[in-house]
């Protein structure tokens, strides 16, 4: 049996996740401080354990089982005041750092670990006179990215950080760019933008979860795997797209604000290492998606 760990299992992407492996009869020890009702399913295979800090504690209630991955998507501030401060963005690095010792104490076959492509909006950073709250969170993941493969090699501990597009479904709360302008459609009110002329780069959840499970589950000779759309796009024409099917393209308010000065490429957005390693995980163009997230959010 595929036995994983998965730290923020109940977080959007983590349950998703877990409902996913459940899919492969995977045995999992799902972590977090808190479960709230309903957030994970009813398994006989799902085990809850509660982190609390003691990692000590938390290594009790996992040893006595080879594992074959732990997933690691716990991240706390990836939305509102905290994704701007950097002790909850330090404090993260730390956890990430835990985990990866205890993913090797225990014997994990394999370490994996989120990341996101605001890590890249780092690479703008010298042009910028000032930035949003957001940076500090792609600074703090990009920061662990580097810690995390310096320790894992310290520890021979096999490592794979997933840097993910920008992510949309049903349920996502997040604030992120789709999320926010669902929001303010479904309200009657504009979703304002920038100028929206750079390259851009959208994913469904099920396809990024896809994606992440294979990972987990495939042979994986690289420690980076960037996992996208494959076929990025400029940003207005997404907000179009999604004004559009929404019914409400009068509302899209591309320009209305000012340039972030933030500049994406579309080398950044390259999944074709990932879909050489783990086949093709997109499921349906950007537009089938986005209705089934309206239709279903």
């Amino acid at each position: 049996m595929y036995k994983v760990i998965v730290s923020g299992a109940s977080g959007f992407i983590g349950s998703s996740l877990v409902r996913r492996l459940l899919e492969e009869d995977a045995r999992i020890w799902a972590l977090g401080r808190h479960f709230r009702d309903g957030c994970l399913p009813a398994s006989e295979r799902i085990t809850l354990v509660k982190d609390e800090g003691d990692a000590d504690e938390v290594k009790k209630q996992l040893e006595g089982h080879a594992f074959d991955a732990f997933y690691n998507l716990a991240w706390q501030g990836v939305n509102g005041p905290e994704k701007a401060s950097w002790e909850v963005q330090l404090r993260n690095l730390a956890l990430a750092l835990r985990y990866a010792e205890l993913a090797h104490s225990l014997g994990c076959a394999k370490y994996l670990c989120a990341g996101t492509i605001a890590e890249r909006a780092l690479e703008s950073l010298p042009q910028l006179q000032a930035v949003s709250g957001g940076m500090m969170y792609g600074a703090a993941k990009a920061c662990c990215r580097s810690l995390l493969e310096t320790r894992c090699k310290q520890l021979g501990q096999k490592f794979v950080w997933m840097q993910f597009s920008n992510i949309y479904g049903p349920g996502n709360k997040t604030g992120n760019l789709i999320s926010y302008t669902l929001e303010q459609l479904k309200n009657g009110k504009r979703a304002s933008f920038g100028p929206a002329l750079q390259p851009y780069d959208f994913l469904y959840v099920d396809e990024l979860i896809e994606a992440v499970c294979r990972l987990g589950l495939s042979e994986t000779t690289e420690d980076f795997y960037y996992i996208g759309s494959g076929k990025p796009r400029i940003l207005a024409e997404y907000l179009r797209a999604v004004g559009d099917i929404f019914g409400a393209p009068e509302l899209i308010g591309i320009g209305e604000r000012p340039d972030d000065g933030i500049r994406y490429r579309y080398d950044m957005l390259d999944s074709s290492r990932t879909l050489s390693a783990i086949g093709d995980y997109i499921s349906a163009p950007f537009e089938e998606h986005i209705r089934y997230t309206i239709e279903h959010d």
